[in-house]
């Protein structure tokens, strides 16, 4: 024990009564014109309530270290290198995010475009419940073995997964408004992935041939509505304060280049979103067989970053 502490311990009771604990009803305001004003029970309330709510369960150093706005150190593990996905992102940034931008009380996180399922498994990693639409049924299969896979290897703590094989535009359908406390997806890269990969040659993988598959879309305005009717969905079924994170890229075509973050973070905002902040994940530690695009005709751009778009349904705007 140190003197401090001793010196504490040792208080009498007069010593209590004489130097009693401050309270913020105690602490006096100075006015910009150097009168002193005695906080309200309305200010008293303010800062009870900032108290009790927190924004994560992170302390500061990890708090500090997730905050900076390039992440380089995410990859994908020795389990997701093997799957057979075009698009795959890594649990690892989903576990982060949920860090980041919930707390041990926020249960239920939604993927609309669930893919190989990386969301909704690193959700039930946690003890969280995953929820997710999925209309390739061999995603929903793939999804369905990677968690008996990891059942096995893992002591599970309590997690659940919930996965409808439909169309993300049937979500207001499935979901109650204000149900879910977290959205983490990754939208189909526009029909970019149906298209021959000039910059690599590698053979085409895309997510499927389903007709209702927005990967499919081919006018790029008309993609971009359909995404902003999925989010619509999702913002009905996030509760007021939460937060929708979409992992996006820009995409080209030919001579063409597709802003896509921002085209779609702006439909979003239209659709009553507020674009709250921007995370660039940097891809480099997998993107490792560069090649010089364009030459010797014309200099391109060797895409080695993607975005994680930080939107957020405003309690006051959305309420």
């Amino acid at each position: 024990m140190t003197h401090e502490n001793a010196g504490l311990s040792s208080m009498d009771d007069s010593e209590k009564r004489a130097h009693p604990p401050r309270s913020p009803s105690a602490d006096i305001k100075r006015r910009r014109d150097g009168t002193l004003r005695r906080p309200s029970q309305r200010d008293v309330g303010k800062v009870g309530e900032a108290r009790k709510r927190r924004a994560n369960d992170l302390e500061g150093r990890e708090w500090t270290r997730n905050s900076i706005s390039v992440w380089s150190d995410l990859k994908r593990d020795s389990e997701e290198s093997t799957l057979k996905h075009p698009a795959i992102y890594p649990k690892a940034m989903v576990s982060r995010l949920l860090d980041c931008f919930t707390t041990s009380e926020d249960q239920t996180v939604l993927d609309p475009f669930s893919g190989s399922g990386s969301t909704l498994l690193a959700a039930w990693l946690r003890g969280k419940a995953g929820v997710g639409f999925e209309i390739n049924p061999e995603y929903v299969n793939l999804t369905r073995t990677r968690q008996e896979s990891l059942q096995v290897e893992k002591s599970i703590p309590g997690g659940e997964i919930k996965l409808f094989g439909q169309d993300a535009r049937a979500l207001p359908e499935k979901l109650k408004p204000g149900s879910v406390d977290i959205c983490i997806t990754s939208p189909p890269y526009w029909d970019i992935l149906t298209q021959r990969r000039t910059a690599d040659s590698k053979s085409i993988r895309h997510y499927g041939e389903m007709d209702e598959d927005l990967g499919r879309i081919k006018d790029y305005d008309e993609f971009l509505a359909a995404l902003t009717e999925v989010f619509t969905g999702v913002l009905r079924a996030l509760r007021p304060g939460g937060y929708c994170l979409v992992n996006v890229m820009d995409l080209r075509k030919g001579p063409h280049f597709y802003p896509l973050h921002s085209d779609l973070a702006k439909e979003m905002q239209a659709g009553g979103w507020t674009w709250d902040d921007l995370i660039i994940w940097d891809r480099r530690l997998e993107y490792n067989h560069m090649r010089p695009l364009g030459y010797p005709a014309v200099f391109r751009i060797n895409k080695a970053h993607e975005y994680i778009l930080v939107m957020q349904r405003r309690e006051e705007t959305n309420g």
